[in-house]
Order: structure tokens, then sequence, then C-alpha cells
């Protein structure tokens, strides 16, 4: 029990760092950009050395993109717990709800619009993408066990990231909270909310199109 429990707080205190490295790295890319700031600022930042810097990540953009993994990560845990017996895409849906209201989703346009100024971040906001649906895989396969095939769960996944991907790459304007209400004039009049374009989803894998 000892050993169980050293274990966790190892892992706990590992995560606390990586993450306190990805949100130092991420906030200097946004005030900065990408180019202006080394990983000894980023170590500073955080309070940690550059060698602690290394055992976490292989580069300054890798820590950028990684603060979405660990916002991922926090928002599987912090899921507020759910009947046995609820229907697998309400439980998805509360799950994604859960994440891109938490902050997610304007993590990930963030980190989009700072690939789209320096493409050296897109290989690593790529890989943070595959890693969010892998995640995402294995939620979803051990919430629904033996009551759903491994195909299906992937089939599932992978039509509910399509949409995501269609509000990060900007196709679907997604109207944020505290964002003003959109007008034709500012070519945002179809912008919809978190919940609109969920409910729109989530009818559309329960019923067809």
């Amino acid at each position: 029990m000892t050993v169980v429990t050293e274990l966790g707080l190892r892992e706990a205190k590992r995560r606390a760092t990586a993450h306190a490295l990805a949100r130092a790295a991420f906030d200097l890319a946004v005030e900065r950009g990408v180019d202006d700031f080394t990983i000894d600022d980023v170590a500073t930042r955080a309070g940690y050395s550059r060698r602690t810097f290394a055992n976490h990540f292989s580069c300054k953009e890798e820590a950028i993109t990684g603060l979405a993994v660990e916002r991922l990560r926090e928002g599987l845990e912090t899921l507020p717990p759910m009947p046995e017996d609820t229907p697998l895409l309400d439980w998805l849906m509360a799950l994604a709800r859960h994440q891109l209201s938490g902050g997610m989703l304007g993590l990930l346009q963030q980190l989009r619009q700072l690939a789209q100024e320096h493409h050296g971040l897109e290989p690593y906001l790529a890989d943070v993408q595959l890693q969010i649906r892998r995640m995402a895989q294995g939620a979803v396969a051990a919430r629904a066990g033996s009551n759903v095939s491994r195909l299906s769960s992937h089939i599932l996944v992978g039509a509910a990231f399509g949409a995501l991907m269609s509000v990060l790459d900007g196709r679907v304007p997604i109207r944020l909270p505290g964002d003003p209400q959109p007008t034709s004039d500012d070519g945002n009049g179809d912008a919809v909310t978190v919940d609109e374009f969920l409910t729109t989803v989530f009818t559309h894998l329960r019923r067809g199109f």
C-alpha cells in the first residue's frame, strides 16, 4: 500500500511539474510570440531548472502544445460521475461539454492561431491532436466495456473528433462564453454556442443524417 501511495504521489508531482512548464511555455508564446523566448525563460517562469524541463519536453514547441494534453487529463478526471446505465452517447456528450466549456476549445483555438503564425509548431499540434483522440478513445472504451464493440467505439470517437476538428480549423464558427453577440456585419452571424454545436453533433450521431 505504501509503495502504491508513493508511486501515486510521484506521478502527481511529475504531472504538476509538466503542467507548470507547459503553462509557462504557452503563456510566453501568447505574450511574446513563439520565436521570442527561450527554454530558459520557460524554466525560470515555471520555477524549475532547464534540466527539469528536458526531463519533460524535448523543445519549447512540444511544451507549448503539451498544455492541451494536460488540460484534457484534468477534464477526464474532473468529469462529474454519472449513473452506470447512462447511455454511452449521453456520457460522451457530457464529457465533450465538460471539456469544451472548461476552456479546452479556447485553448485549442489559440494553439491553432499560434501554429498559423509559427509553422514549426504545426507538427507538435498535430501530435497533440492525435494524443487527444487516443485518450478519448481509451476513455470511451473503458466506459463502454464489453457493451460496445471496439470498432463501434472507434467509429463513435472518430465521428465526434472529426466534428471538433471542423471547429478548430475555423470551418464552423463557435461563440465562446463571454464573446459578444455576433452580427451579420462582422461575418460571424452564423456562429453557434458550444451547446448548440454539441446538440447538433450528437443529434446526428443518434439519428443519422
